[in-house]
């Protein structure tokens, strides 16, 4: 058989719909060099099936020559010629039968590629629609990862910018402690000194009372008295000026230097706090840069197996 263009297997000498071209296109088998409307009868014929070189009164003579040269058909003959072409009609029927089936038996196969063709193409758009929705998936996930990241990450950031302005604040307490404690040495100082003097002062009048008066006489047992006096009524009066004027401030020492331990060790627990609130953030935080890793690993696994199924249905 030749085969068209699409290879279908289609005659040459038929049409698209495997009607022979030289057939009518009712595909009644008829011949095209017969009439059509005159059911196979030549053309050389008329509606009547007697030749047209016939007169019309049937007498079988040619229309040029005499009608007694000629002889006309019988009925008979005419049924018999009518039968013949009803035969050959039918033989035509049934040839274009036979290439009908014959030519879809060819299509069959090539329709049953392009179904299964179709199923591979649906699967494969299902396969898509499946991997797109797990892509969708995965970015929700990513972008869910992400927004914890970045809430963590700011909590991570807010504890560290608290645990460096309590340390700020901790040097700053230490250099006004050691101020203060310096304060305190000279304060303890000077208190020393003062000390040191009266007693050199007491020791230089004991010495006096217990020298032997060069004169006694009441005038200077009375001296000596009043200058006891004068010196007790002194030291008296400089204690109480000392005690009135660094007690006060050594009590606001001892009580700032209480305070400043006490904050500090307050610091310190608050700071072994933070330290221990950082460290699961700190693994959160890792484990969560895994987990984005590892999501973005799937995602591009994703995409090459679905590009290399693309590539294999294409």
């Amino acid at each position: 058989l030749d085969v068209d263009e699409g290879g279908t297997g289609i005659p040459v000498d038929e049409d698209t719909a495997g009607i022979l071209l030289d057939v009518d296109e009712g595909g009644t088998g008829i011949p095209l060099a017969m009439d059509t409307d005159r059911a196979g009868i030549p053309d050389d014929t008329d509606g009547a099936g007697i030749p047209l070189d016939m007169d019309t009164e049937g007498a079988g003579g040619p229309l040029g020559s005499d009608a007694p040269e000629q002889r006309c058909l019988s009925l008979e003959e005419l049924g018999n010629y009518f039968q013949e072409c009803i035969e050959v009609v039918e033989q035509l029927e049934r040839e274009r039968d036979r290439l009908i089936a014959e030519l879809a038996q060819l299509r069959e196969p090539a329709l049953q590629e392009i179904r299964h063709a179709h199923e591979e193409i649906q699967a494969a758009c299902r396969l898509l629609a499946k991997v797109e929705l797990e892509r969708d998936n995965l970015r929700d996930e990513i972008r869910q990862i992400k927004q914890k990241l970045f809430k963590v990450t700011k909590e991570c950031v807010a504890c560290q910018y608290q645990l460096e302005s309590r340390r700020h604040d901790l040097s700053q307490h230490a250099a006004y402690q050691g101020e203060l404690q310096s304060q305190a040495g000279q304060l303890s100082g000077e208190l020393s000194q003062l000390k040191e003097t009266c007693e050199k002062e007491k020791e230089v009048l004991r010495q006096r009372l217990e020298a032997p008066p060069c004169r006694q006489d009441n005038l200077y047992l009375q001296e000596s008295r009043r200058l006891s006096l004068e010196f007790e009524s002194f030291v008296a009066q400089s204690r109480r000026g000392l005690e009135e004027h660094y007690e006060p401030q050594l009590l606001r020492l001892l009580e700032r230097r209480e305070a400043g331990a006490k904050a500090l060790q307050e610091m310190q627990g608050e700071i072994q706090g933070m330290k221990e609130a950082l460290r699961p953030l700190q693994g959160e935080v890792s484990r969560l840069r895994m987990q984005n890793r590892s999501l973005e690993e799937q995602i591009v696994l994703v995409k090459q197996k679905r590009d290399e199924e693309v590539g294999q249905y294409r």
